[in-house]
């Protein structure tokens, strides 16, 4: 009996013991239970956030992609317009250029429309002193000196009291100083005898004549210088 009462305690001790190591990994066990939903929570929460970083992760390399191509774009079209910026400043100069052309050519053929109206003017008082000729000529009127005058096409009247300039002598026109050209012709003054451009000779003006130069000239207006032209009104 006594050594079943041993046996009993024993036993009952190692229930005991048996009962609290159970409640002590139960609680264990609990424990780790909940540590591990703990840790289930926190790997559903990593998860999402790496889904969440994984589609922002490919929405910024789907918009560098887009920048890139649009950089690309970019830099074609600044490509293009530097292109037609260097072609419309070639074009511009060559715009300058063909402008200065222009004028040049404009200047020429306004002074070509001035020496042919010039050569007009000319060609007119040749006919008109051809006519007079043939006139002299059948009436016997005309004398050695008037037909110089007219063979040489120019006259000088009596009121310049200057000598006629020959043609040879004079390469500058006695008002503006220019040199004449093909362009700028040389004109004699009727009046004072002295060559000019056509610029500086557009008048015309009758002059007072003798009786012999009256039967040659006739009272035509013949060309006079400024000079000439601003004394003849004057009087």
């Amino acid at each position: 009996m006594s050594r079943m009462e041993t046996q009993r305690e024993s036993m009952a001790s190692a229930i005991s013991q048996l009962e609290k190591k159970y409640s002590s990994e139960t609680a264990s066990l609990n424990a780790l239970q909940e540590s591990s939903q703990a840790l289930s929570l926190q790997v559903v929460a990593s998860e999402q956030r790496a889904a969440r970083a994984e589609a922002d992760l490919r929405i910024e390399r789907e918009w560098r992609t887009a920048m890139q191509e649009k950089e690309m774009e970019h830099k074609e079209v600044i490509s293009e317009l530097q292109l037609q910026m260097k072609q419309l400043t070639d074009d511009s100069k060559q715009l300058g250029k063909a402008n200065v052309e222009l004028e040049k050519l404009r200047s020429q053929w306004a002074e070509d429309q001035r020496t042919l109206e010039e050569l007009g003017v000319q060609l007119s008082v040749s006919k008109l002193q051809i006519s007079e000729l043939k006139e002299r000529a059948s009436g016997h009127h005309h004398n050695h000196q008037g037909s110089d005058s007219n063979r040489d096409g120019d006259s000088v009247g009596s009121s310049g009291g200057g000598g006629w300039t020959p043609d040879k002598v004079v390469s500058k026109c006695t008002g503006c100083e220019k040199e004449f050209s093909m362009t700028r012709r040389k004109h004699h003054c009727r009046n004072c005898g002295k060559i000019f451009c056509s610029s500086c000779s557009e008048h015309v003006a009758a002059l007072a004549t003798t009786d012999q130069q009256q039967t040659t000239n006739g009272s035509k207006p013949v060309r006079v210088c400024d000079h000439c032209w601003e004394k003849l009104v004057a009087k």
